[in-house]
């Protein structure tokens, strides 16, 4: 009857070592989690959808930026072309309006003599229309350059002689021989003048 019970007795340890085996594995597995993998983490947050919405809108920011620098840029190109294509026209008119000017000039200034009648009453209306077209040129920007008693500017002078007069001051603008003109400040014209100069002397002339 004995060796019945010892075997008895090692049936019932065996199970029990095997049990206990089991729970060490399941405390190890509890007590080591796994270490969070920062590749995951990464994924994770790229695919919120909060994440997506904030890239988007920086995304859309960014470029209303551009586009509105591209339109201010478009918009002075356009100005800037009208206001060349403005002042390239009314150079062209005026061009060809200027000698027309002259005539009425040369007309006006030319004395007679005569005081009333028929050469007084024309004088007037010539100088009536002179008038005119002078203000329809300082109105589109076209202005006459100041000459007489200047100093010769050659930017917007054209000297065409030397005045003889031994009383004119060297460097003077003493005559204008074609009056001249500016358009928005650049030169349509220049003024054609004479410029008082030092008297050539004896020497200077053997000299040249």
């Amino acid at each position: 009857m004995k060796p019945n019970r010892k075997k008895t007795d090692e049936a019932q340890q065996a199970p029990n070592s095997e049990a206990i085996e089991n729970e060490e594995s399941v405390d190890e597995s509890v007590a080591a989690p796994e270490e969070a993998n920062p590749s995951e983490e990464q994924e994770t947050g790229a695919d919120d959808p909060l994440t997506k919405l904030l890239a988007e809108r920086d995304q859309l920011q960014r470029q209303l930026q551009r586009t509105l620098a591209d339109l201010q840029n478009f918009r002075k190109r356009r100005v800037q072309e009208m206001a060349d294509a403005r002042r390239s026209a009314i150079e062209a008119l005026a061009s060809e309006l200027l000698p027309v000017l002259d005539n009425f000039h040369l007309a006006t200034d030319y004395e007679s003599g005569e005081e009333g009648g028929a050469a007084q009453s024309v004088r007037e209306g010539l100088l009536m229309v002179r008038s005119l077209l002078e203000g329809v040129f300082e109105r589109h920007g076209v202005l006459e350059i100041n000459a007489a008693g200047e100093t010769f500017d050659p930017a917007v002078h054209e000297a065409v002689g030397i005045d003889p007069d031994p009383d004119a001051k060297e460097g003077l603008v003493t005559k204008v021989v074609q009056r001249g003109y500016t358009i928005d400040g650049r030169v349509l014209r220049p003024t054609r003048v004479m410029v008082g100069g030092a008297p050539q002397t004896a020497n200077d002339e053997t000299e040249g």
